[in-house]
This record gives C-alpha cells, sequence and structure tokens, in this order.
C-alpha cells in the first residue's frame, strides 16, 4: 500500500508542478489541479476497496495520514475555485484587500470550529484512532456528523482532518494575496538589514516555520505559516521562495522529515551533555 499510495502522491506533485510551469492562473490554474487531483482521488479509492488491510494499524495509518493528503488538497482546489468565482470583477486592489480579508476571517472560523479534534491530531495522541480512523468504529462528539460518507471508504475522523488540512492551506493562499497586495507600494523598499543571515538550507528554515505553526508556539497558535515564514526571512535577511511547494517534498522524504530539526535536537542535547561533563560556558 505505501509504495503505491507514494508514487501516486508524488505523480500527483508532479503534475500539479507541470500545470504551474505552463505559467496558467487563476480559475484555469486551479480547476486544472482540481481535475488531476480528482483522477489520482479515484484511482486511489479503486485501489484501497480492492484491498485488505494487514491490520488496523496499517487501517489507520491510511485514513489519518494518506487518505487526507490526497483529499485536503481535491478539497483546497475546491475552494479556491469558490474564491475564484466570487472575487469583485472590478480589480481595484482596495476591493481585491477588503474580499480576500473577509475570506480569510470566514476560512479561520471555519478552521476554529473544530480546535479539539485538531489538537487531538497534532498532540499525537492515539488513544481514539480507532474510533476516528477506523471504518464503522463508531465516532466521538467533536466529529460532527453531518457528512454523506462512503462507509467502505470514509470514516469521520479521516474527512474532517481533511476539511482542515484545507482550511489551512486556504488561509496560507489569502495570506499571500494579502501581504501581495499590501506590500504593492512599498515593492522598492530595500528590508533593513541585520547582522543575522540564514545560511542553512531555505528547507531547514521551513520545516522550523511549520514545526512552530504546528506546535501554537507563536500568537497562541493563532499565526498561520505564511506569516511565519515572513517573519523568519525579514529576521534572518532571506527569501525561501514558494515554501509550500517546499513543503510538500519535505512531506515526502525518504527516512525521516524532520532532518533538521532532528539535528537541532540532536545537537543540542550533546551541547547539554558536554556542559553537564565539563562545564563548558556555551554562548
Amino acid at each position: 500500500m505505501r509504495k503505491f499510495t507514494k508514487e501516486l502522491y508524488q505523480n500527483l506533485q508532479l503534475s500539479i508542478q507541470d500545470i504551474s510551469n505552463t505559467g496558467m492562473t487563476g480559475f484555469d490554474y486551479y480547476k486544472s489541479c482540481y481535475q488531476e487531483t480528482m483522477e489520482a482521488s479515484k484511482k486511489l479509492k479503486s485501489f484501497i476497496l480492492n484491498y485488505r488491510f494487514s491490520d488496523e494499524a496499517e487501517e489507520i495509518e491510511f485514513f489519518k495520514e494518506i487518505k487526507p493528503r490526497f483529499q485536503s488538497k481535491l478539497m483546497y482546489f475546491t475552494e479556491l475555485i469558490q474564491v475564484e468565482i466570487q472575487k469583485p470583477l472590478l480589480a481595484e486592489k482596495r476591493m481585491l484587500l477588503k474580499y480576500y480579508r473577509r475570506s480569510s476571517s470566514h476560512y479561520t472560523a471555519l478552521a476554529n470550529k473544530n480546535q479539539i479534534f485538531l489538537h487531538y491530531v497534532r498532540s499525537q495522541i492515539d488513544i481514539g484512532d480507532h474510533h476516528l480512523f477506523v471504518r464503522s468504529g463508531g465516532s466521538f462528539d467533536f466529529i460532527p456528523n453531518d457528512l454523506d460518507l462512503d462507509d467502505k471508504y470514509s470514516t469521520p475522523g479521516s474527512n474532517e482532518l481533511s476539511k482542515l488540512l484545507s482550511y489551512e492551506m486556504v488561509l496560507d493562499h489569502l495570506a499571500q494575496k494579502i501581504q501581495a497586495l499590501s506590500t504593492t507600494k512599498t515593492s522598492e523598499v530595500t528590508i533593513p538589514q541585520h547582522r543575522l543571515t540564514w545560511t542553512g538550507r531555505s528547507a531547514a528554515l521551513i520545516e522550523l516555520a511549520y514545526g512552530l505553526q504546528s506546535v501554537g508556539a507563536i500568537n497562541n497558535g493563532t499565526a498561520s505559516v505564511s506569516e511565519i515564514v515572513a517573519a523568519l526571512e525579514y529576521i534572518f535577511n532571506t527569501d525561501t521562495g514558494k515554501f509550500y511547494r517546499v513543503f510538500q517534498n519535505i512531506r515526502i522524504r525518504k527516512g525521516s522529515r524532520t532532518i533538521f530539526l532532528d539535528e537541532v535536537i540532536a545537537k543540542l542535547i550533546h551541547r547539554m551533555d558536554e556542559t553537564d561533563l565539563h562545564g563548558k560556558n556555551w554562548q
């Protein structure tokens, strides 16, 4: 299962990248990406309906980690199409800013509706996984039961997680739109230089940004990934580029997906051990 789903997701990512490389934007871009994601989702569903999970753990892995990657992306492009369709016809900067900010507030409210469940998932708690991510496994009170689910291919937890992930991606997208419009007049202003400059890989800084957002360490967990990335770029005088695409590559890494954070932990522990043993004063 892992081999098939990994290759399917990688091919989907490549297809979306190919669409982006054509220079297509707006509605046409979102629609084309949606169609590619829908085709991949159909292949995934067909495979799983003819596949027998080896045990409950493998079923939980699929519905908690694998299916939401595809389903959230499908929902994401669906929402972007709606955002684009409802965009003001007169593309005046002030009106667009107001529209994107209003849309951001809307998706923030949707994402905040089920913070209990999101906290459960991000806390890496698994005590309720057999209810949330196993077919016909029952339900929890904090999962709304308002979806018409295919009980052979869905679980309440899987669908709810996909929705929340899609809302976060939409919020990141809207934040980029707002930032681009807000800085149009100041695009020629140089960013003040600091003594601190990021000399590591851009992917490492992006990994750090997603880590900070995941644990809710900034603004009581309300800061978006794009806001954190922008702040880190300013502090360290760097430009990470299209960070979300880099994050997609981080997610499909072989072996550890948190190479930089693992290295930070290992070296920090070594540093503390050295201090304990030799009393070395690190500054």
